[in-house]
This record gives structure tokens, C-alpha cells and sequence, in this order.
């Protein structure tokens, strides 16, 4: 066998070798369990955060509401102004020739603010950073007398002054001090006390946004 042939029949041996050699058999079900397991676990690992993101949220805004509900029930009557006035009241009787009269001097506060701080409605946005409050309008809580003094007095048994007529008359004084402290916006002054008041003590307790109606 001359040099040629030797070629030729190794040549032919090369191409029957590699018409034998199979291509590689892929399993498309080891493929496709693959990919469903990997998209399961990047779907739990998703839903797992997101529920864990929820749930924190939740256990926030929830701590805040727990928060605000137990800071509000604190405080029952809610002072924000008092005023101090004082006045003199004369009260005079006649009779014929009998004559009386007593003069008065007394001391009185007047409170403003809110009556009962838990009639305060709220919400809370869900990331728990704003917080939004109605705030009822402000009223008188009291207006009690302080003190008081005969400042001079005259009596006389056919026209006594009785200690009722007395306090009468100052309770009646202490009305018409307390219309004008009204008139001149004592009621006004306070609600704007308490939104203050309300806007800084919410600020203390974490939330960066407060607004009150």
C-alpha cells in the first residue's frame, strides 16, 4: 500500500469516528424544574420581604397610634390660658333715713383650654412620619373667685346686706368680667396656645409632620 492509500484510509477511519460521535442529549425537564425552582425562590424570597416590610410598617404605625392614644389620655382638662382680674363691686341700700352699703374688693382667674383632650381626633399616614389632628375649639373650664375684701362698709339693722347678696353681686361682676375677656378673644388666644402646645408635644413623640384642624 503505496503512501496515498495509507492517507485516503486514515481519512476515511477520521470521518467514520466522527459521523459515530453523538451530539449531547439535553433533558428540558432537568432545564425547565431548574428554572421553576429558581423562580419559586426568588418569589418567596420577594413575597418573604414584602410581608417583612409590611409587617414592620404595621407594628410602627401601630406603636404610634398606642403612642398618641396614651399621651392623650393624660391629659383629661387641657389648660392653655389663665387670666387674672380683679374688680371692686358696691352694693347700697335705703330706707327712708337708713341707709347701708358695702364695698368690695375681690380677685378672680379664668381658665381657657380644651375640656377633655381625648375628644381629639387623629390619623396617622401608614409610614407613621405624619400625623393629622382635629382639635376642638377652646372654652371656658372655670371662672372662680380667688379672694375678696371689705374694702369699707356702712351697715344698718332696718337695711341689713345680707353675705348672699354679696356674693350675688360679685358672681354678677365676675360674669360681666368674663363676657368681656370673650369679647376681646380670650377664647381665640387659647385654641392658638393649644395648637402650639399640640404641634410641639407631637413633634416629640417622632413625628416629622403635624397638622392640626
Amino acid at each position: 500500500m503505496n503512501k496515498n492509500e495509507k492517507n485516503n484510509s486514515v481519512s476515511r477511519k477520521n470521518l467514520q469516528k466522527k459521523k459515530l460521535v453523538k451530539p449531547p442529549v439535553i433533558n428540558w425537564t432537568k432545564v425547565v424544574i431548574r428554572i421553576v425552582t429558581i423562580l419559586l425562590v426568588a418569589a418567596i424570597l420577594f413575597c418573604g420581604s414584602w410581608f417583612g416590610v409590611k409587617k414592620i410598617t404595621q407594628v410602627k404605625t401601630e406603636y404610634h397610634h398606642a403612642l398618641v392614644e396614651r399621651q392623650l389620655a393624660y391629659c383629661q382638662e387641657f389648660v392653655t390660658l389663665k387670666n387674672r382680674y380683679s374688680d371692686i363691686v358696691t352694693l347700697k341700700k335705703s330706707a327712708g333715713f337708713a341707709k347701708a352699703y358695702s364695698i368690695v374688693k375681690y380677685s378672680g382667674i379664668v381658665r381657657c383650654g380644651i375640656a377633655d383632650f381625648t375628644d381629639i381626633s387623629y390619623s396617622i399616614s401608614t409610614d407613621g412620619k405624619r400625623v393629622e389632628l382635629t382639635v376642638p375649639a377652646a372654652e371656658v373650664l372655670g371662672n372662680e373667685l380667688t379672694s375678696q375684701e371689705v374694702f369699707d362698709e356702712k351697715r344698718s339693722i332696718f337695711v341689713p346686706i345680707t353675705t348672699q347678696e354679696i356674693f350675688d353681686e360679685i358672681a354678677k361682676s365676675q360674669q360681666e368680667a368674663l363676657e368681656d375677656l370673650i369679647a376681646e378673644g380670650i377664647l381665640e388666644e387659647a385654641h392658638s396656645y393649644a395648637v402650639k402646645i399640640i404641634t410641639q408635644f407631637m413633634l416629640s413623640c417622632g413625628f416629622e409632620e403635624v397638622i392640626i384642624n
